[in-house]
């Protein structure tokens, strides 16, 4: 839960063991931002003597390191020129509602390619020297920002503090409230889409962006088989329901795992009393064959069961020494 004020966002979360912690998120002034470009610097240029690349050298660095080439280059404009064309063609409309429902899914399809595309360079952006440095200035301001419930006291003594306990979660919820008073980040961002806010629009995608059928139920549409629906769960997996009324509330104390058969299945996706045996040519059963250690066992526990269950043979009694 986040609450805001003017000079501090409330930020109640948790930490690793579920113990409820509430902190505070001071917005940086003067004093904070002095404090973090300090360590910008000091950053800036322990990355420059490490060798790390000037974000002016980037592409030049991923070309020499075959990263990226004209290819990619082209393909990224293309990608770009085609977003902006469906986003156009979305917003003024006028083409039927089936077209643009294919044109929205397309879109979201095509963003996901060019998110793909420069994903490598998003991550080789970070670490160039700016890159490096505006991280260790951002955890400086977490330093400096982020305080306990009492508001005067930090959560963090140090960078080093910060480092070791920056993986919380209420820690990295801070952080994520801190970073968007920083830079303006939508939290929505995905709402502010143009295909989501169309599929929104006409009930093709809930609230959480997710596809839905004609009944408001979360699906999967295979592109690769005549745009078939698939019922899913929270977690992406098909399911189906053992009754009516099961289906109509998506009770998921009704629903089971089905694979794209419709078949039963377990969480490990294997079918559930659903293995028949396999035929010979004659259409008989075939049993699964024993392993030959265990045939081998089985053998020696048989001779075994065998010369205990057998008769016992009577020695020949001993000659009686003579007398002489």
């Amino acid at each position: 839960m986040v609450n805001k004020d003017d000079d501090f966002i409330e930020v109640i979360s948790e930490d690793k063991e579920g113990n409820e912690v509430k902190v505070f998120v001071k917005k940086p002034g003067t004093k904070e931002y002095r404090e973090s470009q300090i360590e910008y610097n000091r950053a800036f240029r322990a990355a420059l003597e490490s060798g790390a690349v000037l974000k002016k050298r980037l592409n030049e660095y991923m070309r020499e390191q075959g990263i990226w080439d004209d290819e990619k280059e082209t393909q990224e404009q293309k990608l770009l020129n085609l977003m902006t064309d469906s986003e156009a063609a979305l917003k003024k409309g006028g083409i039927p509602l089936a077209e643009a429902k294919e044109l929205a899914l397309k879109l979201r399809a095509t963003r996901a390619e060019f998110r793909s595309l420069v994903a490598e360079r998003t991550v080789l952006d970070g670490n160039t020297v700016e890159g490096q440095a505006d991280n260790a200035r951002f955890n400086a301001l977490c330093v400096e920002c982020i305080y306990n419930k009492d508001k005067r006291t930090l959560s963090f003594s140090s960078i080093e503090e910060y480092d070791k306990q920056g993986d919380q979660p209420w820690a990295v919820k801070a952080a994520g409230e801190l970073a968007s008073a920083l830079y303006q980040l939508d939290p929505n961002y995905d709402n502010t889409l143009t295909e989501n806010k169309f599929l929104k629009a006409y009930n093709f995608a809930n609230e959480k962006n997710r596809l839905i059928n004609a009944d408001g139920h979360p699906i999967f549409i295979d592109k690769e088989d005549n745009n078939k629906e698939y019922l899913i769960n929270e977690n992406g997996r098909f399911i189906a329901y053992r009754t009516d009324e099961g289906y109509k509330n998506q009770d998921p104390e009704d629903a089971y795992l089905v694979n794209k058969e419709g078949l039963e299945v377990d969480e490990d996706g294997d079918l559930v009393d659903g293995f028949s045996p396999f035929l010979d040519d004659s259409g008989n059963p075939v049993p699964v064959p024993k392993k030959a250690e265990d045939s081998t066992e089985e053998a020696e526990e048989e001779v075994a069961e065998e010369a205990e269950n057998a008769p016992k043979k009577r020695g020949r009694p001993k000659k009686t020494e003579e007398v002489s």
